[in-house]
């Protein structure tokens, strides 16, 4: 079991929840140094026969039932292979090392290594798309948009006829709708009675 105790607000219920699960005989493993472990995933190992399958959740929101019912957020359970051999490998990183992860996932874009210039590539072939006449579609759920390099990707995007619409929770450092600029990209902020909160650090590339 991974718990991060570096956890906004919950850290004094982290330690709790942490010692409770040694107490029952869990083993528990810490965060990383110096890196924080943000991430919504469970994978479920299960023999079935003469079969090993493996089950995967990714969702944008806690393992909270509080929290449930509040946030809007978005959870993916499948048994896609290449996704359950990802998080496989990305649970073996996290409890065998101090260090961030540092192997080559198939699906999943996992930071502080690989996920920013897969995310750029992935913006900069919509715009190629778009310039070779096949049309182009961003659209993104996030937290907040801070990063220059994404920011900039998305610029380069728009002008070349892409269409952008961005849910942006909070901070947002891009300036929508600029003609020659950011002509074709639309950003939301929905902050109501269901609080958007699309979050996590785990991306899957769908191919």
């Amino acid at each position: 079991m991974f718990v991060e105790l570096k956890a906004r607000f919950d850290e004094e219920r982290n330690v709790e929840w942490a010692k409770r699960l040694e107490r029952a005989g869990i083993h528990v493993v810490y965060g990383l140094v110096d890196v924080k472990t943000h991430a919504k995933v469970g994978l479920v190992v299960r023999r079935e026969g003469d079969t090993v399958r493996q089950y995967v959740h990714i969702g944008t929101g806690n393992y909270n039932a509080a929290t449930a019912a509040v946030y809007t957020d978005f959870g993916l359970l499948t048994a896609n292979p290449d996704l359950g051999a990802d998080l496989n490998d990305l649970f073996n990183e996290l409890s065998g090392s101090s260090r961030p992860p540092g192997v080559t996932f198939r699906r999943l874009l996992v930071a502080p290594g690989e996920m920013m210039s897969r995310v750029v590539a992935l913006i900069d072939r919509e715009a190629e798309h778009a310039r070779a006449g096949r049309g182009g579609r961003i659209r993104a759920k996030l937290n907040g948009l801070e990063e220059a390099e994404v920011i900039h990707a998305l610029y380069r995007a728009s002008q070349a006829g892409v269409e952008v619409d961005l849910l942006v929770r909070g901070i947002c450092c891009l300036r929508p709708g600029v003609p020659g600029l950011s002509g074709r990209i639309r950003v939301i902020s929905v902050l109501g009675r269901f609080l958007e909160h699309g979050r996590g650090t785990c991306v899957v590339e769908w191919k």
